[in-house]
């Protein structure tokens, strides 16, 4: 479904990602572990459109993208839950939720199909539908980032530190869902600090450091690497 080849993205003189090959098959979910400053979000934010591609290229389902603009990733099937939630704090949360869908367009008549779907999978969210997002706890804007790219209903969700600044029960419920999703099918990519549960749900994963990738494997196998244990699982 995704494809990286030989891709780097640059900060003017400043090289963060560095000539990165990377796969994500159909139904899979990949996990990009690595230190902070490494490059994952910028990563993803290339993959999304967010970031500008020097070098290499990005194929979706087979096909050069890499010129794509970020709005037409979203209609071949990308959706990015950035990190930071990057939610509308003066929107309700059923607004933000049409902004998710928003490139949908108005004659899809299935938008509140999906709202009440994403209220099923977070009834938190149902609670505080006409809540000002900018008011809900950390834990529910999350919900609410991962619900809001939803909307889109992507082929491929790209997660970035969905677990960031939360509560030990929301980061489980996060991954609960995380998994949910992975059963309903969905392809994810997968940013995550806490690299221990990362590893434990995904099929295959990468290693990132300063913008390479220095290793690569099954899920398990990163998890059971020592030298990845060292660095990353804090564990010798």
């Amino acid at each position: 479904m995704l494809k990286l080849e030989s891709v780097s993205i640059a900060y003017g003189a400043i090289q963060a990602v560095r000539n990165v090959d990377l796969e994500v098959n159909p139904g899979e979910v990949v996990t990009i572990i690595g230190a902070n400053g490494a490059g994952k979000s910028t990563l993803l934010k290339g993959i999304a459109g967010l970031e500008k591609v020097v070098s290499g290229r990005i194929l979706i389902d087979g096909e050069d993208k890499t010129g794509v603009p970020p709005h037409k990733r979203v209609n071949l099937g990308v959706a990015l839950s950035p990190e930071g939630r990057g939610i509308f704090p003066d929107q309700t949360v059923r607004d933000n939720l049409l902004l998710g869908a928003y490139s949908r367009g108005s004659r899809d008549k299935t938008v509140n199909d999906t709202m009440e779907r994403e209220f099923e999978r977070f009834p938190r969210l149902k609670e505080r539908q006409n809540q000002m997002a900018g008011t809900l706890s950390g834990g529910e804007q999350q919900m609410l980032a991962i619900a809001r790219a939803l909307m889109t209903k992507p082929r491929l969700l790209l997660l970035d530190e969905p677990s960031l600044g939360l509560a030990p029960l929301i980061i489980a419920e996060i991954f609960r869902t995380i998994r949910d999703l992975r059963k309903s099918g969905l392809t994810i990519l997968l940013v995550e600090q806490m690299a221990n549960q990362a590893l434990a749900i995904a099929d295959r994963a990468y290693v990132l450091e300063t913008g390479r990738v220095t290793s690569q494997g099954t899920g398990s196998e990163l998890l059971n690497d020592s030298k990845v244990r060292a660095a990353y699982l804090g564990n010798h």
